[in-house]
């Protein structure tokens, strides 16, 4: 076993035994630590793909079994909520219009994006193919089985966009074409998504795999270095939900960093046109339908899951929920793009996603039980950690069966049971927003991230991976750093001198180099590390010289582990 990852210093505060640091970054780490060069195996039995596939389709046959309580027995289905087996695709089925073959958005306003209103066309098509009465002469028994036709038919074809999903985060472990994986290990995180118990519960709840899958797609075709199909796939992804427009966010913030405005305009471009294309038909022949989904999310209130829906149970009225919500995530949004900007080292495309997407979460004004599948592929991306992977999902579980019993009556108010839904809640939202901090404080400690190793940078970023930062930030965080080190210096009573320090290193010839950037991608100055981590940086910064400190790090160049 490699003992590097137990000495290694977490640069949390920990207790030193025998040479050993024990932190709370020690015991979330992978349990024995990475396994030697010389442990290795090869084969289809050690081979990631074959275990998460395996665990992919176990999951899903789970999914499938677990809807039999909720079957239909004649013209009547079973309490859904108490059985907690509940899913909309039946529902919907026979209360919108869908089993009478009406035309949806042209007859039938429908508050989906035109993209999954494109897959319930498919699968009713499907659901007469295989012998569903679907139209208007069928009676309510026949329309009651056709829809269980078309939940089977949904769910197959739901099961093959998770397999998928699974089969995407594989390829995103194994870094660009041509290239092996600098961490092997990484291939088996994808094993998180295949097994995870929010799938198995939640998985037939909705449609939302399929923009999941397409997500996922895009985040590919991104790391192959193609933006502007990947902005095409995220465009696609765009029209089946609203949620992968913060994927483009997340991107656009890098590529500032980075300066990659060319490629940034490639996917913005492609994502605006295609989904442009997918919602020009219904917007030009059924305006009205197409429009059901931006209006009723516009004229929504406060509903199930939201920390607003808890304030008006405890009879706190907010009022205009719309707009205060909206300025909440606005202002989350720009707390991120400020981490991004300044964080010492530019974020992971999957941390920036994932920080955006809870900010969009916590203060939205519904969250479905399904909106968990949205999460599951960014948390593993952006924090592959078996141990806050667990948390996360237990504090999700928990909510899946308080939101079903509160529909239920079971904890709806007056049965003195509500508290415990509110604190399902509240306690969902907390942990998100921990698992957040513990992303963020990868992002400002990097030596610390699980996921970049010697040598990786971002293994899903694409034309971001190992790029400098911009020329712009570069000057900023220079005189950032000449004004910091100016007022420590003067703190200890020493002479300031222009253009002294690691910040403004006087360079032959008269020319002052920008020096080490205090927050545009180096590790931190000598001053804010551990002992033992300031004595090895000062040791390699007088052996490495001046030049050290200028902005000639080489693109590949990874950051050093500080060991204490």
């Amino acid at each position: 076993m490699n003992h590097a990852a137990g000495r290694r210093s977490s640069g949390r505060p920990g207790v030193r035994q025998n040479g050993w640091v024990i932190s709370p970054a020690m015991f979330s780490y992978r349990v024995g630590g990475p396994i030697g060069p010389r442990g290795i195996r090869r084969g289809r039995w050690f081979d990631p793909t074959t275990w998460a596939f395996a665990a992919a389709t176990i999951t899903w046959l789970i999914v499938m079994v677990r809807q039999i309580p909720c079957r239909p027995i004649g013209e009547h289905f079973p309490d859904q909520f108490m059985r907690l087996c509940y899913s909309d695709i039946p529902t919907l089925y026979l209360g919108r219009g869908i089993s009478t073959g009406a035309g949806l958005y042209t007859e039938v306003p429908l508050e989906y994006p035109v993209l999954i209103g494109y897959l319930m066309s498919f699968a009713r098509w499907l659901t007469g193919v295989f012998g569903g009465q679907v139209g208007p002469e069928a009676s309510y028994a026949d329309q009651v089985a056709a829809s269980q036709i078309f939940f089977q038919i949904t769910a197959v074809l739901l099961g093959c966009l998770f397999l998928g999903t699974v089969w995407t985060h594989l390829r995103l472990a194994r870094g660009r074409r041509g290239e092996r994986p600098a961490d092997p290990a990484r291939n088996w995180d994808a094993v998180l998504i295949a097994a995870s118990p929010v799938v198995m519960a939640n998985g037939l709840i909705n449609w939302d795999l399929l923009v999941v899958f397409l997500t996922s797609l895009g985040l590919l075709v991104w790391t192959r270095r193609q933006p502007l199909a990947a902005g095409g796939v995220l465009g696609l992804a765009f029209a089946a939900k609203f949620y992968p427009i913060l994927v483009l966010i997340a991107i656009t913030m890098l590529c500032v960093r980075c300066d990659r405005y060319r490629d940034l305009t490639k996917v913005w471009v492609a994502a605006g046109l295609t989904w442009l294309a997918v919602n020009l038909p219904p917007m030009l022949t059924a305006w009205p339908g197409w429009s059901e989904f931006w209006l009723k999310n516009a004229d929504r209130g406060a509903d199930l899951g939201s920390i607003w829906y808890v304030l008006t149970l405890v009879q706190l009225q907010v009022p205009a929920v719309s707009a205060i919500a909206f300025l909440c995530m606005a202002a989350g949004g720009c707390a991120v793009a400020w981490l991004v900007l300044t964080a010492p080292r530019r974020p992971r495309l999957a941390q920036v996603a994932v920080l955006l997407l809870i900010v969009f979460l916590v203060f939205n004004k519904v969250y479905s039980p399904q909106y968990v599948l949205w999460l599951l592929p960014l948390v593993v991306l952006a924090r592959p950690v078996l141990l806050d992977v667990a948390l996360w999902t237990a504090a999700e579980l928990v909510y899946y069966v308080a939101i079903w019993g509160f529909l239920q009556g079971l904890l709806g108010l007056g049965t003195g049971s509500e508290w415990m839904y509110w604190v399902a809640v509240l306690g969902r939202a907390c942990v998100q927003v921990w698992f957040a901090l513990r992303v963020v404080d990868d992002i400002q400690q990097p030596w610390d991230d699980p996921v970049r190793q010697p040598m990786v940078d971002d293994p899903i970023g694409g034309v971001l991976d190992h790029e400098p930062d911009a020329a712009w930030l570069l000057a900023l965080g220079a005189r950032r750093a000449r004004a910091r080190n100016g007022t420590r210096r003067a703190a200890a009573g020493w002479p300031v001198a222009p253009g002294s320090g690691p910040a403004g290193t006087q360079a032959p010839g008269g020319h002052k180099t920008p020096g080490r950037l205090a927050g545009a991608g180096d590790p931190p100055s000598a001053a804010d590390m551990p002992g033992g981590a300031r004595n090895a940086a000062q040791a390699s910064a007088a052996q490495a010289g001046p030049a050290a400190a200028g902005p000639g790090i080489p693109p590949g160049a990874d950051l050093p582990r500080f060991e204490a």
